[in-house]
Protein backbone atom coordinates (compact mmCIF):
# COMPACT_ATOMS: atom_id res chain seq x y z
CA UNK A 1 0.00 0.00 0.00
CA UNK A 2 1.48 3.32 -1.43
CA UNK A 3 0.48 6.21 1.08
CA UNK A 4 0.37 10.12 -0.80
CA UNK A 5 1.09 13.33 0.22
CA UNK A 6 0.26 16.68 -1.89
CA UNK A 7 2.55 19.17 -1.41
CA UNK A 8 2.50 23.01 -2.76
CA UNK A 9 1.87 23.50 -6.68
CA UNK A 10 0.40 20.12 -6.77
CA UNK A 11 3.47 17.93 -6.53
CA UNK A 12 2.88 14.51 -5.09
CA UNK A 13 5.51 12.95 -2.70
CA UNK A 14 5.87 9.52 -2.22
CA UNK A 15 6.22 8.80 1.76
CA UNK A 16 6.04 5.21 1.99
CA UNK A 17 5.79 2.22 -0.41
CA UNK A 18 5.04 -1.30 0.47
CA UNK A 19 3.16 -2.87 -2.65
CA UNK A 20 4.79 -2.31 -6.10
CA UNK A 21 2.74 -0.96 -8.69
CA UNK A 22 3.34 -2.33 -12.20
CA UNK A 23 2.72 0.27 -14.55
CA UNK A 24 0.41 -0.57 -17.49
CA UNK A 25 2.67 -0.77 -20.16
CA UNK A 26 0.74 -0.05 -23.81
CA UNK A 27 2.93 -1.54 -27.11
CA UNK A 28 3.43 0.30 -29.60
CA UNK A 29 4.34 -0.11 -33.20
CA UNK A 30 7.88 -0.65 -33.49
CA UNK A 31 8.35 2.22 -35.93
CA UNK A 32 10.38 2.69 -39.16
CA UNK A 33 13.48 5.10 -38.72
CA UNK A 34 15.07 6.46 -42.19
CA UNK A 35 18.34 8.30 -41.86
CA UNK A 36 20.80 9.46 -44.40
CA UNK A 37 21.71 12.49 -46.53
CA UNK A 38 23.04 13.76 -50.51
CA UNK A 39 25.84 15.81 -50.32
CA UNK A 40 28.39 17.06 -52.94
CA UNK A 41 31.46 14.47 -50.32
CA UNK A 42 32.65 11.68 -51.95
CA UNK A 43 30.51 8.98 -51.56
CA UNK A 44 29.66 6.32 -50.99
CA UNK A 45 26.24 7.55 -49.41
CA UNK A 46 24.47 5.76 -46.48
CA UNK A 47 20.51 5.61 -46.43
CA UNK A 48 20.13 3.53 -43.16
CA UNK A 49 16.65 1.47 -41.81
CA UNK A 50 16.15 0.90 -38.26
CA UNK A 51 13.45 0.21 -36.34
CA UNK A 52 12.26 1.97 -32.71
CA UNK A 53 11.90 -1.32 -30.25
CA UNK A 54 9.74 -2.24 -27.25
CA UNK A 55 12.44 -2.89 -24.50
CA UNK A 56 9.14 -4.78 -22.64
CA UNK A 57 8.46 -6.74 -25.58
CA UNK A 58 11.25 -10.23 -25.37
CA UNK A 59 9.85 -11.23 -28.80
CA UNK A 60 10.72 -7.81 -30.67
CA UNK A 61 13.56 -6.68 -28.60
CA UNK A 62 16.40 -6.72 -31.07
CA UNK A 63 14.15 -6.17 -34.33
CA UNK A 64 16.84 -2.89 -34.65
CA UNK A 65 17.92 -3.72 -38.54
CA UNK A 66 15.78 -3.26 -41.35
CA UNK A 67 17.56 -5.75 -43.61
CA UNK A 68 16.53 -7.24 -47.22
CA UNK A 69 14.71 -3.60 -48.20
CA UNK A 70 14.81 -2.43 -51.58
CA UNK A 71 16.13 1.45 -51.21
CA UNK A 72 16.35 3.44 -54.27
CA UNK A 73 16.83 6.99 -55.21
CA UNK A 74 15.33 9.21 -58.16
CA UNK A 75 16.73 12.40 -59.11
CA UNK A 76 15.10 15.36 -60.98
CA UNK A 77 16.72 14.34 -64.46
CA UNK A 78 15.27 11.05 -64.39
CA UNK A 79 18.22 8.87 -63.07
CA UNK A 80 17.43 6.22 -60.91
CA UNK A 81 20.42 4.99 -58.76
CA UNK A 82 20.34 1.55 -56.79
CA UNK A 83 21.67 0.87 -53.17
CA UNK A 84 23.41 -1.74 -52.17
CA UNK A 85 23.22 -3.49 -49.16
CA UNK A 86 26.85 -4.21 -48.23
CA UNK A 87 25.88 -5.59 -44.76
CA UNK A 88 23.47 -6.88 -42.30
CA UNK A 89 23.05 -3.93 -40.19
CA UNK A 90 20.26 -2.16 -42.27
CA UNK A 91 22.73 0.51 -44.33
CA UNK A 92 22.34 0.60 -47.60
CA UNK A 93 25.17 2.26 -50.14
CA UNK A 94 24.75 4.01 -53.22
CA UNK A 95 27.44 3.53 -55.58
CA UNK A 96 30.90 4.65 -55.75
CA UNK A 97 30.88 6.68 -58.85
CA UNK A 98 27.27 8.69 -58.06
CA UNK A 99 27.60 12.18 -56.49
CA UNK A 100 25.54 14.70 -55.74
CA UNK A 101 24.64 18.06 -57.18
CA UNK A 102 23.25 21.80 -56.13
CA UNK A 103 20.14 22.71 -57.47
CA UNK A 104 19.39 18.62 -58.46
CA UNK A 105 16.25 17.28 -56.80
CA UNK A 106 16.22 13.78 -54.88
CA UNK A 107 13.53 11.45 -53.75
CA UNK A 108 13.82 8.01 -51.57
CA UNK A 109 11.75 5.50 -51.95
CA UNK A 110 12.34 1.96 -49.64
CA UNK A 111 10.55 -1.18 -50.14
CA UNK A 112 10.67 -2.92 -47.33
CA UNK A 113 10.56 -6.98 -46.99
CA UNK A 114 7.06 -7.52 -46.04
CA UNK A 115 6.54 -5.40 -48.69
CA UNK A 116 5.49 -1.70 -47.23
CA UNK A 117 6.32 0.87 -49.55
CA UNK A 118 7.76 4.47 -48.74
CA UNK A 119 8.61 7.75 -50.37
CA UNK A 120 10.13 10.53 -49.18
CA UNK A 121 9.19 13.98 -50.44
CA UNK A 122 11.67 15.81 -52.93
CA UNK A 123 14.61 17.53 -51.37
CA UNK A 124 16.92 20.32 -53.29
CA UNK A 125 20.55 19.91 -52.72
CA UNK A 126 20.90 23.41 -51.00
CA UNK A 127 24.20 25.74 -51.94
CA UNK A 128 26.79 26.26 -49.22
CA UNK A 129 27.74 29.90 -49.91
CA UNK A 130 31.77 30.76 -49.96
CA UNK A 131 33.51 29.99 -46.64
CA UNK A 132 36.33 32.18 -46.46
CA UNK A 133 38.57 30.77 -43.76
CA UNK A 134 38.70 29.01 -39.93
CA UNK A 135 39.57 31.07 -36.58
CA UNK A 136 41.03 30.71 -33.42
CA UNK A 137 39.66 32.49 -30.58
CA UNK A 138 41.86 31.54 -27.01
CA UNK A 139 39.17 31.39 -23.94
CA UNK A 140 37.88 29.20 -21.69
CA UNK A 141 34.18 27.64 -20.92
CA UNK A 142 32.53 26.11 -18.55
CA UNK A 143 31.43 22.23 -18.72
CA UNK A 144 29.91 19.76 -16.47
CA UNK A 145 31.90 16.92 -15.19
CA UNK A 146 31.31 12.96 -15.07
CA UNK A 147 30.99 13.36 -11.65
CA UNK A 148 28.21 16.54 -11.91
CA UNK A 149 30.63 18.99 -11.28
CA UNK A 150 30.79 22.81 -13.07
CA UNK A 151 34.25 23.09 -13.88
CA UNK A 152 36.11 25.55 -16.50
CA UNK A 153 38.77 24.67 -18.70
CA UNK A 154 40.96 26.66 -21.53
CA UNK A 155 41.18 25.79 -25.17
CA UNK A 156 40.56 27.52 -28.02
CA UNK A 157 36.98 28.66 -29.88
CA UNK A 158 36.79 27.39 -33.55
CA UNK A 159 34.91 29.72 -36.06
CA UNK A 160 34.16 29.54 -39.40
CA UNK A 161 33.86 33.23 -41.46
CA UNK A 162 31.51 32.80 -44.43
CA UNK A 163 30.00 34.90 -47.00
CA UNK A 164 26.98 34.84 -46.16
CA UNK A 165 24.23 36.00 -49.16
CA UNK A 166 21.55 37.94 -48.46
CA UNK A 167 18.82 36.56 -50.41
CA UNK A 168 17.87 33.59 -48.52
CA UNK A 169 18.16 32.52 -45.19
CA UNK A 170 20.91 29.91 -44.75
CA UNK A 171 21.44 27.16 -42.17
CA UNK A 172 24.05 24.80 -41.75
CA UNK A 173 25.42 22.05 -39.86
CA UNK A 174 28.89 21.51 -38.79
CA UNK A 175 31.07 18.36 -37.41
CA UNK A 176 34.83 18.38 -36.69
CA UNK A 177 38.09 16.22 -35.75
CA UNK A 178 41.46 17.51 -34.47
CA UNK A 179 44.81 15.65 -34.55
CA UNK A 180 48.32 16.88 -32.58
CA UNK A 181 51.26 14.61 -32.17
CA UNK A 182 52.77 13.51 -28.64
CA UNK A 183 55.89 12.21 -27.43
CA UNK A 184 56.23 9.02 -24.26
CA UNK A 185 59.03 6.96 -23.15
CA UNK A 186 58.74 3.74 -24.28
CA UNK A 187 62.87 3.16 -23.17
CA UNK A 188 61.47 3.63 -19.31
CA UNK A 189 59.36 0.70 -19.54
CA UNK A 190 60.37 -2.35 -17.94
CA UNK A 191 61.51 -4.29 -19.71
CA UNK A 192 62.23 -1.32 -22.32
CA UNK A 193 60.68 -1.02 -25.26
CA UNK A 194 62.22 0.27 -28.65
CA UNK A 195 58.66 1.38 -30.02
CA UNK A 196 57.34 3.95 -30.10
CA UNK A 197 57.68 7.43 -29.06
CA UNK A 198 55.76 9.77 -31.31
CA UNK A 199 52.40 9.25 -32.12
CA UNK A 200 49.71 11.66 -33.55
CA UNK A 201 46.38 11.46 -31.95
CA UNK A 202 43.17 11.34 -34.14
CA UNK A 203 40.13 12.67 -32.33
CA UNK A 204 36.65 12.90 -34.51
CA UNK A 205 34.47 14.61 -32.29
CA UNK A 206 30.92 12.66 -32.09
CA UNK A 207 29.03 15.95 -31.70
CA UNK A 208 27.26 18.81 -34.00
CA UNK A 209 26.48 22.05 -34.27
CA UNK A 210 23.71 23.73 -35.63
CA UNK A 211 23.64 26.97 -36.98
CA UNK A 212 21.86 29.86 -38.98
CA UNK A 213 22.35 33.67 -40.13
CA UNK A 214 19.20 35.37 -38.42
CA UNK A 215 21.86 37.68 -36.76
CA UNK A 216 23.87 37.85 -39.43
CA UNK A 217 22.02 37.39 -42.95
CA UNK A 218 23.71 39.32 -45.79
CA UNK A 219 27.12 39.63 -43.79
CA UNK A 220 30.32 39.43 -45.87
CA UNK A 221 32.24 38.33 -43.36
CA UNK A 222 29.77 36.05 -40.85
CA UNK A 223 31.53 34.39 -38.32
CA UNK A 224 29.66 31.32 -36.86
CA UNK A 225 31.21 29.48 -33.87
CA UNK A 226 31.71 26.00 -34.77
CA UNK A 227 32.87 24.22 -31.49
CA UNK A 228 35.34 24.39 -28.60
CA UNK A 229 38.72 22.76 -28.31
CA UNK A 230 39.77 22.27 -24.98
CA UNK A 231 43.76 22.13 -24.93
CA UNK A 232 46.74 21.41 -23.17
CA UNK A 233 50.34 22.04 -22.95
CA UNK A 234 50.66 18.47 -23.54
CA UNK A 235 49.01 18.62 -27.14
CA UNK A 236 51.68 20.66 -28.02
CA UNK A 237 55.18 18.43 -28.73
CA UNK A 238 54.29 19.72 -32.54
CA UNK A 239 51.02 21.44 -33.12
CA UNK A 240 47.19 20.80 -33.88
CA UNK A 241 45.31 20.25 -36.82
CA UNK A 242 41.68 21.30 -36.67
CA UNK A 243 39.14 20.31 -39.81
CA UNK A 244 35.73 21.53 -39.69
CA UNK A 245 33.36 20.36 -42.28
CA UNK A 246 30.36 22.75 -43.35
CA UNK A 247 26.80 21.30 -44.82
CA UNK A 248 24.18 23.29 -45.99
CA UNK A 249 20.47 22.66 -44.71
CA UNK A 250 17.29 23.24 -46.21
CA UNK A 251 14.84 24.94 -43.97
CA UNK A 252 13.04 21.24 -42.91
CA UNK A 253 16.40 19.81 -42.42
CA UNK A 254 17.46 22.49 -39.91
CA UNK A 255 14.47 22.55 -37.77
CA UNK A 256 15.27 18.74 -37.55
CA UNK A 257 18.35 18.62 -36.72
CA UNK A 258 18.31 21.55 -34.38
CA UNK A 259 15.35 19.14 -32.50
CA UNK A 260 18.27 16.34 -32.69
CA UNK A 261 20.37 18.99 -31.47
CA UNK A 262 18.32 20.34 -28.40
CA UNK A 263 17.46 16.82 -27.25
CA UNK A 264 20.98 15.73 -27.00
CA UNK A 265 22.77 18.50 -25.38
CA UNK A 266 19.70 19.31 -23.36
CA UNK A 267 20.59 19.63 -19.10
CA UNK A 268 17.52 18.39 -18.20
CA UNK A 269 16.39 22.38 -16.48
CA UNK A 270 13.55 23.52 -16.48
CA UNK A 271 14.01 25.32 -19.32
CA UNK A 272 15.17 23.38 -21.89
CA UNK A 273 12.45 22.52 -25.21
CA UNK A 274 10.67 20.06 -24.09
CA UNK A 275 11.22 16.39 -26.45
CA UNK A 276 8.81 16.15 -29.23
CA UNK A 277 8.39 13.19 -31.77
CA UNK A 278 10.40 14.34 -34.89
CA UNK A 279 7.95 12.53 -37.61
CA UNK A 280 10.43 12.40 -41.14
CA UNK A 281 9.47 13.60 -44.62
CA UNK A 282 8.90 9.96 -45.39
CA UNK A 283 5.52 8.46 -45.93
CA UNK A 284 4.02 4.98 -46.09
CA UNK A 285 3.04 5.08 -49.76
CA UNK A 286 -0.54 3.17 -48.78
CA UNK A 287 -1.32 4.55 -45.23
CA UNK A 288 -0.25 8.29 -44.59
CA UNK A 289 -1.11 7.91 -40.70
CA UNK A 290 1.69 5.95 -40.17
CA UNK A 291 4.65 7.20 -38.05
CA UNK A 292 7.73 7.55 -39.49
CA UNK A 293 10.97 8.76 -37.73
CA UNK A 294 13.79 10.84 -39.53
CA UNK A 295 15.19 12.66 -42.22
CA UNK A 296 16.35 12.58 -45.63
CA UNK A 297 17.81 15.57 -46.87
CA UNK A 298 20.65 16.73 -49.33
CA UNK A 299 23.05 19.40 -49.15
CA UNK A 300 26.32 20.61 -50.39
CA UNK A 301 29.38 20.02 -47.93
CA UNK A 302 32.47 22.04 -47.85
CA UNK A 303 35.80 21.45 -45.44
CA UNK A 304 38.37 23.88 -44.08
CA UNK A 305 41.52 23.33 -42.25
CA UNK A 306 44.31 25.13 -40.10
CA UNK A 307 47.02 24.31 -37.81
CA UNK A 308 47.40 26.10 -34.28
CA UNK A 309 50.96 26.61 -33.30
CA UNK A 310 52.66 26.88 -30.08
CA UNK A 311 53.35 30.03 -30.22
CA UNK A 312 49.06 30.73 -30.31
CA UNK A 313 48.67 28.98 -26.90
CA UNK A 314 49.47 31.58 -24.18
CA UNK A 315 49.66 28.77 -21.30
CA UNK A 316 52.30 26.72 -20.27
CA UNK A 317 54.21 23.82 -23.16
CA UNK A 318 55.01 20.92 -21.41
CA UNK A 319 56.27 18.63 -25.24
CA UNK A 320 56.51 15.80 -23.12
CA UNK A 321 52.88 13.67 -21.90
CA UNK A 322 55.63 12.01 -18.75
CA UNK A 323 53.84 8.73 -20.26
CA UNK A 324 56.16 5.46 -19.93
CA UNK A 325 55.31 3.27 -22.35
CA UNK A 326 54.77 3.49 -26.29
CA UNK A 327 52.55 5.84 -27.50
CA UNK A 328 50.40 3.34 -29.25
CA UNK A 329 49.05 1.69 -25.93
CA UNK A 330 46.78 5.24 -25.62
CA UNK A 331 43.82 5.68 -27.50
CA UNK A 332 43.52 6.88 -30.87
CA UNK A 333 47.59 7.17 -31.77
CA UNK A 334 48.49 6.32 -34.63
CA UNK A 335 52.57 6.17 -35.81
CA UNK A 336 51.57 6.91 -39.21
CA UNK A 337 51.90 10.59 -40.36
CA UNK A 338 48.87 12.14 -41.98
CA UNK A 339 49.34 13.37 -45.20
CA UNK A 340 48.18 16.57 -44.22
CA UNK A 341 50.63 16.84 -41.24
CA UNK A 342 53.02 19.26 -43.53
CA UNK A 343 51.02 21.27 -46.07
Amino acid sequence: MCILSVMALGILTLQGCVDPYDYPFVEKTNYLVVEGAITTDVGPYVITLTSTRNIKNEENAFKLRMQNARVAITTSNNQTVRLAENDTSGTYYTPLDFRGVVGEKYQLKITLEDGREYLSDSVELVALPEIDSIGIRYGSERYVSELNSSLERTGFFIDAYVRDPIESANYYRANWDYTYKIFTHPERSVPPGICCSDCWVEHEAPGFTILDDELSNGDNNAQYPIFFLPVTGKMFYDKIYVEAKLQALSRDAYFFWKTVHNAAYSQGGIFDPTPITLAANVKNVNDSSELVLGNFYAGEVRTITRFIFPNEFPERKDYDTGQIGSCLLLPNTTVVEPDYWNE
